[in-house]
């Protein structure tokens, strides 16, 4: 058997015992890291955080919140894996796993489909037929280098797109996200969950930060001085910037040149810096605070950080992640989860913001539960900043249905 110890995969599976010993089976055919999730929202959230792909993801197709096809999706769409084996206990749910791979462009291998309880022999006989130079080869493809990372901050390939937030109630535009890009010369344009991990941990993230916030502030003023006067803008900053005072003042510095008022500004603080509870990174926000600016806390789940957690800063939104948003008025385990994440804002005094809507019905389930602000797929497409005032003006009245079709 190939040597699998320089490789890591994931065992995705809602049964403990079944998790188990699956994991079992992938560190006795040699896998040097084994990473654990109970569901696919579970996976996505661990995946997501890793940043770099795993060579391999053992799922189940049958899982409470979302299922395996769904799971599927989201890993082929966001490239978090070269490979997948899907296991059940059900025939007809492999040849769905198949179908649905068929249908997709050939970013991730199927390496093979087995029947539950799965047997060593079942998988060792797989992972003979995979090639595993292959897989590695491909779980690397498109992660850019901080060498790159830095040419391309030098020649100025950086640069924010705006994703539209709106009042679910109205249909009213309320603000815009602000996220990382990089117009590649050769690769084009490079989302930044393709990068950033090139660049945490790095001397770049201080420099990306910010030229990505300062375009961001001057594009909002050039907003406010043709009368978009409402527009506000949300703008992640890393927990490398937070720790940093001076960063901090910096950025409070330009708003100030800018005559931006503090109130059209969010800083949007990464959830592992509250549950973390680093107290400079604290200060820092309550600074912002005090400042009149507003302040979010990204990708909140119910039950993922507690509520005391979320108290150690005067937080203004709460911002909830997509992968419960989404098609949450189909699972009733995900409605669960979006119930106590709004209600979790309230009971705060902060506005929820769900992120990730796709559906008209999702939308009704958002304004049922009391959320107040919503983005994603059916509101818009992130855009360049030269392309919002059209947007605008060829989308009130499709926002304004939206609304209306979401209201009881």
């Amino acid at each position: 058997m190939a040597d699998w110890s320089g490789c890591t995969a994931m065992v995705v599976e809602d049964s403990p015992v079944q998790r188990d010993h699956m994991a079992g089976l992938l560190r006795q055919a040699g896998f040097g890291e084994v990473l654990l999730a109970c569901d696919g929202i579970d996976a996505l959230r661990k995946l997501n955080a890793r940043g770099v792909p795993v060579q391999l993801v053992l799922t189940d197709m049958d899982m409470p919140g979302m299922e395996g096809i769904e799971l599927i999706r989201h890993i082929c769409e966001l490239e978090l894996a070269a490979s997948l084996l899907v296991a059940s206990a059900r025939e007809e749910r492999l040849r769905e796993a198949q179908a649905s791979l068929a249908q997709r462009p050939a970013r991730l291998a199927l390496l093979g489909t087995a029947l539950k309880p799965v047997h060593f022999e079942a998988l060792a006989d797989i992972l003979e037929r995979a090639d595993m130079d292959q897989l590695c080869q491909a779980s690397a493809t498109g992660m850019p280098q901080a060498e790159e990372v830095r040419a391309g901050l030098e020649d100025g390939q950086f640069l924010p797109y705006y994703e539209p937030r709106i009042e679910i109630a109205s249909g009213m535009l309320r603000g815009l996200d602000v996220l990382p890009c990089w117009m590649h010369p050769e690769r084009g344009l490079i989302r930044a969950a393709r990068f950033m991990p090139a660049v945490q941990g790095t001397d770049w993230i201080a420099p990306l930060t910010a030229a990505i916030a300062g375009q961001a502030l001057h594009q909002l003023h050039a907003w406010h001085e043709i009368g978009l006067i409402s527009l506000g803008v949300s703008i992640k900053l890393p927990a490398e910037t937070l720790a940093d005072r001076a960063q901090v003042d910096q950025l409070s510095a330009l708003a100030r040149e800018l005559d931006l008022a503090p109130r059209t500004i969010t800083w949007e603080c990464p959830e592992p810096v509250l549950a973390g509870g680093a107290p400079l990174s604290i200060a820092n926000l309550a600074h912002l605070a005090v400042r009149g600016f507003g302040l979010a806390v990204g990708g909140y789940r119910a039950g993922h950080t507690t509520q005391q957690q979320l108290a150690r800063c005067p937080l203004t939104e709460l911002r909830i992640d997509p992968v419960i948003v989404h098609e949450a008025s189909q699972y009733p385990p995900r409605q669960t989860l979006l119930r106590a994440s709004v209600s979790a804002a309230h009971q705060m005094r902060m506005a929820a913001v769900a992120e990730g809507v796709e559906l008209t019905e999702d939308l009704a389930l958002l304004r049922g539960l009391g959320c107040e602000m919503a983005q994603g797929a059916l509101v818009a497409a992130p855009m360049p900043g030269n392309a919002l005032a059209a947007w605008i003006k060829n989308n009130r009245r499709r926002l304004k249905e939206l609304a209306s079709a979401s209201a009881p």
